[in-house]
């Protein structure tokens, strides 16, 4: 068997190159996808460039192990002529997505073509749109120094608790904006399916909280990323992988991992039915998914097809 992580990042929240190296020597990994992250037009949430570039430097220290992807925002007037030049020097994907678009987008026509032109698999990240708190910005953070929180050229955070306090009397955190709109990502299933439907020759990998909190038709809380409970009726997720051959997704990082926990018996029922659709991946976050893929009792043939499989059918691999 050969074993895939399909989503990887370098350089993202703690994972160097020396981890992620001593992860795929750890875990056995003989493949992994690794992704960028970019955003042309980000806001106040939270965003970390995770170049092409660093990506590529990776693939070229180890290219028997690497699969390298690049998703250029769709934003970019120049996205499809990076995707091109990127292709040539190797790029076997498009990821990961996550852009403030709908699927319906004009940006995100020409971005569709090209990969289909080129026969790159998208993975796409879908988070739904929401009212979020403010982040305390390092200007602020900067101007509250004066309550003795600089030591030898650090910052010294001050607890939320005593900043509610502060807000009531020090003019800059007073004034401040209190709260973002942040726009989603990659929305809504609607112009999802049927851009599944006008680009049934495109491979797409999807991912994050939106996409796997639909694994349940019932009790889905707008602000609740990481629902719990039974799934007693199938969301709109069952069908959209039933009924589209090229519709995929990956189980990492804590959206898909929840998704799958959080009923076991139909953890088990949903990935021997898509054992063809599904694929193993991280995100960098080792939470436990191989050893509660193995503990469901599926078949070899399926753990075959999700560890490694899948993954390498979609880059033609297999």
């Amino acid at each position: 068997m050969t074993l895939v992580d399909s989503h990887l990042h370098v350089n993202f929240e703690g994972f160097t190159l020396t981890k992620l190296v001593k992860y795929l020597d750890q875990e056995h990994i003989d493949l992994c996808w690794m992704l960028t992250w970019e955003e042309v037009n980000s806001g106040y949430w939270d965003y970390k460039h995770l170049s092409v570039e660093g990506v590529y430097d990776v693939f070229l220290k180890y290219p028997s192990r690497i699969i390298p992807f690049y998703a250029p925002d769709p934003h970019r007037s120049d996205a499809t002529l990076q995707m091109e030049t990127w292709f040539q020097k190797g790029i076997r994907g498009y990821g990961e997505l996550k852009a403030t678009l709908n699927w319906n987008s004009q940006q995100m026509i020409p971005v569709l073509k090209t990969a289909r032109k080129l026969k790159m698999p998208i993975v796409f990240h879908m988070e739904e749109s929401e009212n979020r708190d403010m982040p305390y910005s390092s200007k602020i953070w900067d101007k509250v120094l004066f309550y003795g929180m600089r030591s030898e050229n650090k910052i010294y955070r001050i607890p939320r608790k005593i900043l509610l306090v502060l807000e009531k009397y020090y003019t800059p955190l007073k004034n401040r904006k209190k709260s973002y709109f942040f726009p989603g990502y990659m929305l809504d299933f609607a112009s999802l399916e049927a851009t599944l439907v006008e680009y049934p020759d495109v491979n797409f990998v999807a991912h994050g909280q939106m996409f796997w909190k639909n694994i349940s038709a019932e009790g889905i809380d707008h602000k609740e990323a990481y629902p719990n409970g039974q799934i007693v009726i199938d969301g709109i997720i069952w069908r959209l992988l039933k009924d589209y051959p090229n519709l995929y997704a990956d189980i990492s990082a804590m959206s898909g991992l929840n998704a799958l926990q959080r009923d076991t018996p139909n953890a088990k029922r949903f990935l021997s039915l898509f054992q063809n659709k599904i694929l193993y991946g991280t995100d960098g976050l080792m939470a436990g998914q191989r050893e509660f893929l193995k503990s469901l009792g599926l078949a070899k043939e399926a753990l075959d097809k999700i560890f490694g499989e899948n993954a390498k059918h979609l880059i033609g691999l297999s």
